[in-house]
């Protein structure tokens, strides 16, 4: 039987403005890739790169960093650090599908997809492939969303609904992935699980940014508290 051990947390430190910093949140997904200097390690979401550069940092000149993402721009943007930072001959960047990764089976010691599976119509291929170019023994990290969690003050429980259902179903193809990856690291037989769930909140919520088209609800829920989960899970390739 898998060995599934799992923590509650909820210690990382606000900001000012209230927003749990996300680069606590990639501190912690790092520190879960058990990565060390010389090693091979994959960032799939990865961004304008930022990510990738900490783990550069953690496997050294001898080790090497690929970056993935899906937005050509994003791609462009990290490439342009990285050269900026000479980092280009230990980090990589590459537009790619998470569902269809361009390496061979256990290419890498350690391997994270960060915010990604809440974004596919179909997760379930795109962690098969993070799975896959892993070696045997190498770390799996996803971090994901849960935003069937996402709540907010309101006093009208119409507008709450309105705007929760915006980030279910219009913002994220996948919004309930977070409380769906322990079942999925299981089905995969990872050994050694390790699950952390991260309240994020923001106490002035902008809905403004997040629901242009309307004004009476953006109005409704300006400067309300809201709140929902995120979900870091890692596990070890048997």
């Amino acid at each position: 039987m898998p060995d599934h051990r799992h923590t509650l947390s909820s210690d990382i430190a606000p900001t000012v403005n209230g927003r749990v910093p996300l680069a606590g949140l990639r501190t912690r997904s790092t520190d879960a890739m058990a990565l060390q200097p010389g090693q091979r390690a994959l960032d799939v979401g990865c961004g304008t790169g930022s990510s990738a550069l900490a783990l550069a940092d953690v496997v050294g000149g001898m080790g090497v960093v690929h970056g993935v993402d899906y937005d050509l721009t994003m791609v462009a943007e990290a490439q342009r650090r990285a050269a900026i930072d000479g980092l280009n001959s230990s980090v990589t960047y590459h537009q790619a599908n998470a569902a269809a990764l361009p390496w061979p089976d256990g290419y890498f010691d350690a391997s994270r997809s960060d915010r990604v599976l809440q974004r596919m119509l179909d997760p379930d291929c795109a962690f098969d492939e993070l799975v896959r170019v892993t070696r045997s023994g190498g770390r799996v990290v996803v971090v994901d969303g849960d935003w069937t969690t996402l709540t907010i003050d309101s006093d009208d429980p119409e507008c709450d609904f309105r705007f929760a259902y915006f980030q279910e179903t219009l913002q994220h193809a996948n919004p309930a992935s977070g409380h769906c990856l322990y079942q999925l690291f299981a089905d995969h037989r990872l050994l050694d699980v390790e699950l952390d769930v991260l309240p994020v909140f923001e106490r002035n919520a902008d809905a403004a940014s997040c629901w242009r088209q309307s004004r009476t609800l953006s109005s409704a829920l300006e400067g309300r508290f809201a709140s929902a989960n995120i979900v870091l899970i890692s596990g070890r390739k048997p």
